[in-house]
C-alpha cells in the first residue's frame, strides 16, 4: 500500500476468492432459499465455507494426500463439519487437479447428479445458471486450493492490463468454452441447433442427460414432461403428405425442445444430415462380413451402444450368468450400429435366455440414452440404397421453387413432395427390419416386433434417432426458405393441433429461438473494452466440417453502437499479423469489410447508450430499443477454401478496425464476441 499521503491509495486488491463469491451472487439474484439453514453458504467465513456441507454432500471436497487418500480430520470433526477446537488442517498441495470436479458446489453448478433433479436442482437455487467459463473458474480455484488471498490473475490492474493487450490484438482471445448455446444465452441471442457428429463432448453429454431425464418420467403416461408422452402425440397426431407435413413437424419439434430445455437451457435438438452418410454406407455394406443380414446401415456415432465396465459390473452382480459376462468383456468398449451386432459380435444368442437379454437391453439404454433397443438400420442394398439421398440429390430439391413440389401436396390435392420421400425412406432405412423376428410374436409386440420402431409411424417417436432425423427434415426446409423467400403453403391462418400455433407462425426459425449450423466456434471479449484490433486463438476445426461444408462466415456478436464517425472492419482469416496497411486485393486471407455506419447522440445524457440485456417487462409492448446491438455477418466460404487449396488446416480471424481516415480506429467497436460459423 502506499504510505505517501500526497499520492493515491493503490485500489485493493481483488482476490479469486472475491471473484467466486461474486460470481455465485450475482447468479442468485433475488433468491435466498434455505441450503440446510444456511443462506448462501459461500459467503460463510472462508473455513467455515471449505467445510460445509448440504444434506450430506461436501460443497468443497476435501484436500488429498500424495497418496491420494483425504487428509485427517481433527478429532471430534465429522466428514463435513469441523471442530471449534480442532487444530488448523494442514496446507494443502498448491494445485490438486481433479479436487475442484469432485466437489458438491461444482457438480451442482454443472447439474450433475444428485443436483440434477433426481434429488436436488441445479445450483443456484432460485437463481440461473451460472455460465461454463465461470464454472470452469471456480474449479480451477479449488484445484488450486481454495485460497483466499491470492490474486495473480483477478487483480484489477493484471486484469486491465490483459484485456488491454485483447483490445490491442497482441494477445488471442481464447474460444468459449463449453456449449456454445451457453454464450448465445449469456448474450440473448436465437441458440444452436448443430449436427450432431459435431457437438462438443459437454453439448452431447448435457443433451444425452436431459433425454435421460425426460424417460425417466415414462411410466407416468400423463405427464407431459416425460419422454413417452411427447412419442405419443406423433402417434395420434402426425401430418404427412400434405402441405402441414412441414409446418406441423416444426411445431412438434419446437415444443419437444421446450421441454428438454426445461431440464438445461443450453439443449437443442441437434440434427443427423443423412445425406452425409452415402458414400461411408456404400462401402460398409460392400464391406459387410458379419451375419447381421439386412441389418447393416451405420448411423452417427452419437446414438450407438456400447458396454462400458462398469455396467458390465452391475450386469454381473444381478446375476447375468458368467459365460454371458465374459463375452460381452470381449466387445468392451466396442461401439455398434445395433444392439444385434452387438450380441452377434460377442457371440451372444438372441433369446437364449430372455432375462439375461432383457438386462443387457435395459444396461445398453443407461449407458447411451440416445441407443434405442427396436432399431436395425439397413435393408436391401438394390432396394433401398439405390434411392438413398447424394448430397447432390438434396441440391437438387431445394432448387424446387415450389412448395407443394418441394414439401407436400395442398390441402385439395394430397401427395408426397420430393423432401417427404427422401424422408419416408430415411425412416425405413433407420428402422429396419429385425434380423431375429420370426413369427412368434405378433408384428407390432412391443418386445419383439417385425420391424424397428422407425419404420411404424405409431411408434416412431420413441426412437430417440427420429429427432435428429426431424430436425433435419426441418433444417432442409429452412434452407429452401432461405432460396425462396416469398414462396410457402397456402394456409397460414391454420391451427396446428395440439397446440395453438399457427402455421404462419412455423415460417421463421429465428423467431421460435434458433438457427441450424454444422459447427460454431466462438471467441468471447469483453463488450466494455473497444477493440482496436481482434485476434482469435486457432479454432482448431474438425477435418470433416473443414472438408464437407457448404458454407463459412464470420459473426460480429452483440455489435454495440459507437456514438462516433463511422468506421470499418477489415476481416482476415489466418493473417494475425494484419495491420491498416495490409493489402487486400489479391490477398487470400482477407475475407472482406464490414462498413459500420453509427454517428453522434441527438439526445439528452444516456440516449444513446445500449440497452441492458434484461427481460422486457411483461406488458412492454414497445419495440425493441432502437440501439439494440446487433450482429454483423460476412460470408467466408471463398476465403476458406482458398485456405485450404494452399495447405491451411485450421483457421483464426483477424479484425482490423479503421477510422475513415484508414488510421486504426480504437474507440469504435465494442462487441461479445466473434465466430467462425461453418454451415452444412
Amino acid at each position: 500500500m502506499s504510505t505517501d499521503p500526497c499520492k493515491p491509495a493503490d485500489p485493493p486488491r481483488w482476490s479469486r476468492y472475491d471473484r467466486v463469491k461474486q460470481i455465485l451472487n450475482d447468479a442468485s439474484g433475488d433468491a435466498h432459499p434455505s441450503y440446510q439453514g444456511h443462506d448462501r453458504f459461500w459467503n460463510l467465513p472462508h473455513r467455515e465455507f471449505l467445510e460445509v456441507c448440504v444434506y450430506g454432500v461436501r460443497m468443497i471436497a476435501p484436500p488429498q494426500t500424495s497418496a491420494g487418500a483425504s487428509l485427517p480430520m481433527a478429532p471430534g470433526a465429522s466428514c463435513c463439519h469441523g471442530s471449534a477446537t480442532s487444530p488448523a488442517t494442514p496446507a494443502p498441495p498448491a494445485h490438486q487437479r481433479g479436487r475442484g470436479a469432485a466437489s458438491g458446489l461444482i457438480k451442482g453448478l454443472k447439474g450433475q447428479p444428485p443436483f440434477d433433479g433426481s434429488q436436488f436442482p441445479r445450483l443456484p437455487w432460485g437463481g440461473k445458471p451460472v455460465a461454463f467459463d465461470d464454472i470452469a473458474f471456480i474449479e480451477q480455484w479449488i484445484d488450486d486450493g481454495c485460497p483466499e488471498t491470492d490474486a495473480p490473475t483477478g487483480d484489477a490492474h493484471d486484469k486491465h492490463a490483459h484485456l488491454m493487450e485483447l483490445a490491442a490484438g497482441r494477445a488471442a482471445h481464447p474460444p468459449h468454452r463449453g456449449p456454445v448455446n451457453q454464450f448465445h444465452i449469456n448474450n440473448g441471442a436465437v441458440k444452436v441447433r448443430k449436427n450432431i457428429d459435431f457437438l462438443l463432448p459437454e453439448e452431447l453429454d448435457r443433451f444425452r442427460k436431459a433425454v435421460a431425464q425426460m424417460k425417466s418420467l415414462d411410466r407416468f403416461q400423463q405427464d407431459e414432461r416425460s419422454f413417452g408422452y411427447w412419442a405419443r402425440i406423433h402417434a395420434s397426431q402426425c401430418q404427412h403428405s400434405w402441405e402441414q407435413f412441414l409446418t406441423w413437424h416444426r411445431a412438434y419439434l419446437y415444443f419437444f425442445e421446450q421441454q428438454l430445455q426445461d431440464i438445461d437451457p443450453t439443449v437443442t435438438l441437434p440434427y443427423w444430415d443423412w445425406a452425409s452418410y452415402r458414400d461411408n454406407l456404400e462401402k460398409s455394406i460392400d464391406d459387410e462380413s458379419s451375419k447381421a443380414g439386412l441389418d447393416n446401415g451405420i448411423i452417427p456415432d452419437a446414438y450407438r451402444c456400447w458396454i462400458d465396465q462398469a455396467h458390465l459390473d452391475e450386469l454381473k452382480a444381478e446375476g447375468v450368468p458368467q459365460p454371458v459376462i465374459d463375452k460381452l468383456a470381449t466387445v468392451l468398449d466396442k461401439k455398434f450400429d445395433s444392439g444385434n451386432r452387438l450380441f452377434l459380435a460377442a457371440g451372444i444368442k438372441w433369446s437364449d435366455d430372455l432375462q439375461s437379454d432383457r438386462a443387457i437391453i435395459s444396461s445398453l439404454e443407461k449407458i447411451n440414452p440416445l441407443w434405442h433397443y427396436q432399431r436395425w438400420p439397413g435393408g436391401n442394398k438394390d432396394l433401398i440404397f439405390e434411392a438413398y439421398p447424394r448430397p447432390e440429390d438434396i441440391d437438387r430439391i431445394l432448387e424446387l421453387d415450389n412448395f407443394f413440389s418441394f414439401g407436400s401436396g395442398p390441402l385439395g390435392n394430397h401427395f408426397f413432395g420430393a423432401l417427404e420421400n427422401i424422408h419416408n425412406l430415411i425412416h425405413n432405412f433407420s428402422g429396419g427390419m429385425n434380423p431375429n423376428y420370426n413369427g412368434s410374436t405378433p408384428p407390432m409386440d412391443v418386445d419383439n416386433p417385425q420391424n424397428g420402431d422407425m419404420v411404424n409411424a405409431g411408434r416412431t417417436a420413441f426412437d430417440p434417432i427420429f429427432w435428429g432425423h426431424h430436425a433435419n427434415v426441418d433444417r432442409l426446409w429452412d434452407e429452401w426458405q432461405q432460396r425462396h423467400v416469398k414462396l410457402g403453403p397456402d394456409d397460414p391462418d391454420d391451427i396446428l393441433p395440439p397446440w395453438n400455433m399457427t402455421v404462419e407462425q412455423t415460417y421463421s426459425t429465428a423467431q421460435l429461438g434458433y438457427q441450424y449450423m454444422q459447427t460454431s466456434h466462438v471467441f468471447p471479449a469483453d463488450p466494455q473494452m473497444p477493440i482496436a484490433k481482434f485476434v482469435s486463438a486457432k479454432a482448431q476445426v474438425h477435418p470433416q466440417v473443414a472438408e464437407t461444408h457448404r458454407r463459412a462466415e464470420v459473426r460480429l456478436d452483440r455489435v454495440q453502437y459507437s456514438t462516433r464517425a463511422g468506421f470499418y472492419v477489415r476481416v482476415f482469416i489466418n493473417q494475425s499479423d494484419a495491420t491498416p496497411s495490409t493489402q487486400t486485393a489479391g490477398n487470400p486471407h482477407y475475407v472482406g469489410t464490414l462498413n459500420m455506419f453509427t454517428g453522434l447522440c441527438i439526445g439528452g445524457p444516456g440516449h444513446c447508450e445500449p440497452p441492458t440485456p434484461k427481460p422486457r417487462r411483461k406488458f412492454d409492448h414497445r419495440p425493441r430499443h432502437h440501439k439494440t446491438p446487433a450482429a454483423f455477418h460476412i460470408d467466408a466460404t471463398e476465403t476458406i477454401a482458398s485456405l485450404k487449396g494452399l495447405g491451411d488446416t485450421d483457421f483464426q480471424v483477424t479484425l482490423v478496425v479503421l477510422n475513415l481516415d484508414g488510421s486504426l480506429a480504437t474507440d469504435a467497436l465494442a462487441m461479445s464476441g466473434v465466430s467462425l460459423n461453418f454451415y452444412d
